[in-house]
């Protein structure tokens, strides 16, 4: 009895007064700090505290009012183990929750990571395939450079033979090399060494002017098939008005204006007869020994055709796409969005600087360009060229709907035009003076997209008419008879965007 008074003793020492308070007023009433939850030292403490209280008083109570002390407590006591369990699992719930939430945030940033990832592999991917082309290309060039200097190094004259000892040794001055023979001096000996009509003279210093033009004057040992071929394409594209009514224009703006005012050009059968000006010149030379061979012979002149069919090769357009444009007059976002334009639609130069923003519909569900006559007087250069061309994916991948300014009445709004100079001319230009800054072919022009993109199509196996490609590019029927006339006016624009479609180049050049 005495421990248990000594206990009660400590209990109001420790235990605040409104514990002790709880049995009078037969409420469950805890202050050990409101914050707090009850822990396995709280239980201790208020089971200790009502085993003072029961003894406290016991003594003063019926055995039926102990029962019914000692049955409140035990209830209270339930039920505070309940509400803590109740916490604990919530705590335990609350917990998992978080730890799910911090799983799917971190699995939500890992996925955003690998797609990210991805994606830098692919532009690293496509980087490293242009770096590499650009490699080829300059090791290309230090070959072709290497080579020159090997040859200009190589001493060109024999070792002198001995001198016997009743002679003088002969003296050569150090650093004489075989003489050039230039082909202005080649071509105008020949002519003074027969006896030819002055007209005939004429003619022949005419095309020798070309050529120089062209290519410079060039010895004769160094022109081959390569550079005569060059040339043949350089003739038979420049427009047949060439030297007359504008001076002091180059070669190649003189082929660009075919492109921008859709002149006609010089026509095979000239072409020949400026071969053989110069043929005769070098049959001298290949008697002389001089050269081993004649490559002005050989050529095939076809007098039907008119205008050269040169399409672009796929260097040519890797040299072309992967090269800054340091152009002024035009912007390089203009440049590239034309030259897309003409590889995957086949538009002439003219009718995609004449696209207006009204020219884009949807026609029988599909996205398309409609070509055809202006109220200012701008019209197609052919009745067949008023067309419809469907819309490429790879143009709407290019982001070609970009180009479209509000306020702004053609699609590349940057060209602008005049009375006497047609919208397309700067960019003609300007397209020109860099195409001949990569050391591309004469030949090569804008125009030449257009042939590109025909031959494509004309290669690909898949079931393309011949008639949905020419009313694609706006040429005349192949064969014309009524039935062929009458169906291409009605060619579906679904069979028109399958042709589209089909346009296709091998390697991913276009997304700089």
């Amino acid at each position: 009895m005495l421990r248990l008074v000594k206990s009660h003793y400590h209990f109001r020492r420790v235990v605040p007064v409104a514990i002790r308070d709880v049995v009078g007023k037969r409420e469950l009433w805890f202050s050990l700090h409101t914050a707090e939850r009850f822990t396995a030292k709280g239980r201790a403490s208020y089971l200790y505290g009502q085993t003072s209280i029961l003894f406290q008083r016991a003594l003063f109570m019926t055995p039926a009012e102990v029962a019914q002390l000692l049955k409140e407590q035990a209830e209270a006591y339930e039920a505070i183990l309940l509400a803590e369990r109740k916490e604990a699992e919530l705590a335990r719930a609350e917990h998992l929750l978080q730890r799910l939430q911090d799983h799917t945030r971190s699995k939500n940033q890992i996925d955003k990571m690998v797609s990210a990832y991805e994606e830098l592999s692919k532009i690293l991917d496509l980087h490293a395939i242009r770096v590499s082309l650009r490699e080829n290309m300059l090791q290309e060039r230090i070959d072709d450079l290497k080579s020159i200097i090997s040859e200009i190094a190589r001493p060109t004259a024999q070792p002198l033979p001995p001198a016997l000892p009743e002679e003088k040794p002969e003296t050569r001055p150090k650093g004489i090399r075989k003489a050039k023979l230039p082909i202005s001096t080649v071509v105008t000996k020949h002519l003074e060494g027969k006896k030819v009509s002055s007209h005939t003279i004429k003619n022949a210093k005419k095309t020798l002017q070309l050529f120089i033009s062209c290519f410079g004057d060039m010895d004769v040992r160094d022109i081959n098939g390569s550079t005569v071929g060059d040339f043949r394409d350089a003739l038979l594209s420049l427009p047949t008005v060439h030297g007359r009514g504008r001076k002091g224009l180059s070669i190649q703006e003189e082929i660009d204006r075919v492109l921008s005012e859709e002149l006609e050009t010089i026509a095979p059968k000239t072409v020949k007869n400026h071969f053989s000006r110069i043929s005769p010149a070098w049959a001298d030379l290949v008697r002389r020994e001089v050269v081993s061979r004649n490559p002005w012979q050989g050529w095939d002149f076809d007098t039907t055709q008119k205008v050269i069919r040169r399409a672009w090769t796929e260097q040519e357009l890797t040299t072309l796409i992967t090269t800054r444009w340091e152009r002024t007059a035009i912007s390089e976002r203009t440049f590239r969005g034309m030259v897309t334009m003409a590889l995957y639609t086949g538009m002439r130069l003219g009718e995609i600087a004449n696209l207006r923003n009204e020219d884009i519909i949807e026609k029988d569900g599909i996205l398309c360009f409609v070509i055809g006559p202006h109220d200012d007087g701008w019209k197609p250069k052919t009745p067949a060229g008023i067309r419809v061309v469907p819309v490429h994916s790879e143009l709407m991948r290019f982001g070609i709907m970009d180009y479209m300014k509000k306020g702004e009445k053609y699609l590349f709004s940057e060209l602008r035009g005049s009375d006497v100079r047609s919208r397309g001319q700067t960019f003609a230009n300007e397209f020109s003076k860099h195409k001949t800054s990569l050391g591309l072919p004469l030949a090569v022009t804008f125009h030449g997209f257009r042939h590109t993109v025909s031959t494509r199509l004309r290669n690909v196996r898949a079931d393309i008419r011949e008639v949905w490609i020419d009313a694609l590019l706006g040429h005349e029927a192949s064969h014309k008879s009524m039935g062929t006339l009458n169906y291409l006016s009605g060619i579906d624009t679904e069979n028109l965007h399958k042709v589209v479609e089909n346009i296709r180049y091998p390697i991913e050049i276009f997304t700089i």
